[in-house]
């Protein structure tokens, strides 16, 4: 059996934290190059001979010999320091029966002074990080050593029953495996092979029985704060997550490959203990996860105990959103430096079903509004709608131009995505990730168009095909921002333009998955140019979007609907400026190419204000 002092003292994360580091200098290194080429052979091309001149060379070469080798040790190193992560992140889980460790860990965890105890609260919780991470890498069907398929079959067994935390404990008053399971699952990048099964297991089990996991608390009179572990504490010392189905879609959230295939491939079907049923079928998942009715899958039980409404919980809608965003963009949802992947066939399919379902015409209150169930998938589903750009203005332009895109192309509805679009710019987060998105990809498109101005016929065309449709895209978050800051002063202007502010390593990552690598082998000095670039783009998204309700002006909306368009405008022209500075081109021809690009942007804008009318009165 796992001890507290067994689990306190596991520090697999600094293992790994060591492999990693000497896998970082080993894929660095070049000192022995260096020594080679500044050094020893500049010293054989001076002409420099004679005793002294062999001593050196000889010293030199034996440096350079050592340093070699130091090199082999530091690889050797490395591949030792990841085998034993490996084979302790597998021994440590694939050693004991799951029920028994689930029981073990739950019992070090749930104690009656958990809530008076921070120190003891920080203990449990780096337990749970460690072996989250531990889980993770004992899972991977990728490394060897790994558990085997009947080691996790087991624990989906355990994870359906109802698990006593002491032998003396009633089972039906106990927590289930799942539940004890659910704040492990929320650290670590899962593989499919492990994380997929469990989460269509936890979601067959609360679809059989959305009341499932709070019985626990709510029918047996289980003394629920000392499960206070199997949760997550929000800033007002409340505990959501009793239903697991907000660890396992955070664990997906985690785990992009996963989450994708969770949403997409057809699904398998388990009995309650684990074991497989069938397999294939249409894969429903979204739609269960979505529903609003009162047998939502994600609805939840808080501590301290309140009535339960049985539709669905913020926490776990939140959740979702984190799954939906990995599973759609290729990245975890918090990974803020990681590159945006091209899209596949089956992300564009699950983002489509996203954009439809939350773009309807009778959606907007899921999103918006004191009782919007789905309020906390704001967030997510802008970066989504950022991430899909290229797809989205082309939808919104509805013209036969194809503008660039990431990956497949994905098609969605003109309609959704112009409700869609205009619902997120209500809120001041959402709005920031959907305009600063919006703006680095109408840079990165009109970098692309001058770079590879010999594949069009009339460059000035192309500029303003690619140019329009962010125009829209302004006109209907500009139009969505300012009914909110000006006429029904639900927010503040100082909530939008701080946003806006928090965006930079977005910018960036929507500037690389649309043309800008691409670009930057073209540059002579790559770094310095992303910083520039990005640069530009936060300044433009500044101009074009940073609303200021000070200004006692006899209109404010209608200065602040001038300001969007003028910034817009600059911005465009702005970026055509630098890239054709960079490629050399005409000043004279530049000249004329700019004002004419912002022209075709002051058009869209119109086009996208007039729409947003059109559906305020829908």
């Amino acid at each position: 059996m796992v001890t507290f002092s067994q689990l306190q003292h596991l520090d697999l994360a600094s293992l790994n934290a060591a492999a990693s580091d000497f896998e970082a200098m080993v894929r660095t290194w070049d000192l022995s190059t260096k020594m080679q080429n500044e050094v020893i052979g500049p010293l054989q091309q001076s002409g420099w001979h004679g005793p002294s001149a062999d001593t050196a060379a000889g010293s030199l070469t034996r440096t350079r010999d050592q340093i070699h080798a130091a090199f082999e040790e530091a690889s050797a190193i490395a591949r030792t320091l990841r085998e034993a992560h490996d084979e302790f992140a597998a021994a440590f889980y694939g050693g004991q029966d799951p029920a028994t460790f689930l029981a073990s860990y739950g019992a070090t965890a749930q104690s009656g002074d958990f809530s008076d105890s921070p120190a003891r609260k920080a203990a449990v919780k780096g337990i749970q990080d460690g072996l989250g991470l531990t889980l993770a890498t004992a899972t991977d069907s990728h490394k060897q050593p790994h558990v085997s398929d009947e080691w996790e079959q087991r624990l989906r067994k355990a994870g359906g029953e109802q698990i006593p935390l002491d032998p003396k404990a009633n089972p039906k008053s106990s927590p289930y495996g799942y539940q004890i399971l659910g704040n492990i699952l929320r650290h670590g990048d899962y593989d499919a092979h492990f994380i997929n099964p469990i989460a269509e297991h936890v979601t067959q089990l609360t679809n059989e029985n959305p009341g499932r996991w709070d019985a626990v608390a709510a029918m047996h009179g289980s003394p629920f704060q000392e499960f206070q572990f199997t949760g997550v504490t929000d800033e007002k010392g409340n505990v959501h997550g009793f239903n697991p189905m907000s660890s396992v879609l955070e664990a997906l959230g985690h785990s992009p490959e996963a989450a994708t295939k969770f949403f997409s491939d057809p699904p398998t079907t388990y009995n309650p203990d684990g074991t497989v049923k069938s397999h294939g079928g249409e894969n429903k998942y979204f739609d269960m996860l979505t529903d609003s009715g009162e047998r939502s899958l994600l609805r939840d039980m808080p501590y301290p105990l309140r009535p339960n409404p049985g539709t669905a919980d913020a926490f776990e809608v939140g959740a979702l959103g984190h799954a939906l965003e990995a599973a759609t963009t290729g990245r975890a949802y918090d990974d803020e430096k990681g590159e945006l992947p091209p899209h596949t066939k089956e992300m564009g399919a699950i983002m489509q079903q996203s954009v439809h379902k939350f773009g309807d015409k009778d959606a907007a209150g899921l999103l918006y509004g004191d009782n919007a169930l789905f309020g906390e998938l704001n967030g997510s589903l802008a970066h989504m709608t950022g991430a899909y750009m290229g797809d989205v203005q082309h939808a919104v332009d509805g013209s036969t131009v194809k503008l660039p895109v990431s990956g497949v192309p994905t098609e969605l509805g003109k309609e959704d995505v112009q409700r869609l679009v205009v619902t997120l710019g209500r809120n001041p987060d959402a709005y920031a990730s959907i305009a600063t998105a919006q703006q680095a990809y109408t840079t990165a498109a009109i970098n692309d168009v001058i770079a590879h101005r010999g594949d069009h016929g009339d460059l000035t065309a192309a500029i303003q095909n690619v140019s329009g449709p962010g125009g829209e895209i302004t006109g209907l978050l500009t139009s969505a921002m300012v009914d909110e800051v000006y006429n029904k002063h639900t927010a503040k202007d100082a909530e939008y333009n701080e946003a806006v502010a928090t965006k930079r390593e977005w910018a960036g990552a929507i500037w690389e998955m649309t043309g800008g690598k691409a670009l930057e082998e073209r540059a002579p000095v790559a770094g310095p140019m992303v910083n520039e670039v990005v640069n530009q783009i936060m300044d433009g998204v500044a101009d074009s979007y940073h609303v200021d309700s000070t200004n006692q002006a006899s209109n404010e909306a209608l200065e602040a609907y001038n300001k969007a368009v003028t910034g817009a405008q600059g911005s465009v022209e702005q970026a055509i400026r630098d890239a054709a500075a960079r490629e050399g081109m005409d000043p004279k021809y530049i000249n004329d190419l700019a004002p004419s690009a912002a022209g075709k942007i002051k058009d869209g804008y119109g086009s996208g204000r007039d729409t947003y009318g059109v559906i305020q009165h829908a």
